[in-house]
């Protein structure tokens, strides 16, 4: 566990394997949740299908994200002055490539890449304050 960590912090921005523990992870699944398991395994559904593939690091998750249209919406059981703002289910598995179905996007997904477009944010946002504390005390020494 160490060492991963160590390799996130050494290539930030990119994303740490966790193959080793995958096994293990199925094996729970199954016991945990046997019914979503089941129809996983029933239905062939092995991910979204699309031409792009998972993004490599954050910075190319906030790229995405920031192509990504956005819309807003009332459902047919909410009030009309309800409304709701988001991705359609299509356009983030188009984006991203992420989930078993292009219907629904599923809330792990959604919370990744929300994550990962703030790490990326925070990385530049710390970049530019460097950035401006160096300009400032420059402007000073004048």
């Amino acid at each position: 566990m160490k060492a991963s960590t160590e390799r996130a912090q050494d290539a930030p921005g990119q994303w740490v394997d966790t193959g080793q523990g995958r096994a293990r992870a199925r094996l729970s699944a199954r016991t945990r949740h046997p019914l979503a398991w089941l129809n996983s395994a029933l239905s062939h559904r092995r991910g979204v299908q699309t031409d792009r593939s998972v993004p490599g690091g954050a910075d190319e998750v906030l790229q995405r994200l920031a192509e990504m249209p956005l819309s807003v919406w009332t459902y047919g059981f909410d009030h009309p002055s309800v409304r709701h703002m988001g991705p359609m289910a299509q356009d983030f598995a188009a984006a991203f490539g992420l989930g078993s179905t292009d219907r629904r996007i599923s809330v792990a997904d959604a919370n990744g890449v929300c994550m990962a477009a703030i790490q990326a944010l925070h990385r530049r946002l710390v970049e530019l304050e460097t950035e401006v504390a160096q300009l400032r005390s420059a402007r000073e020494e004048l």
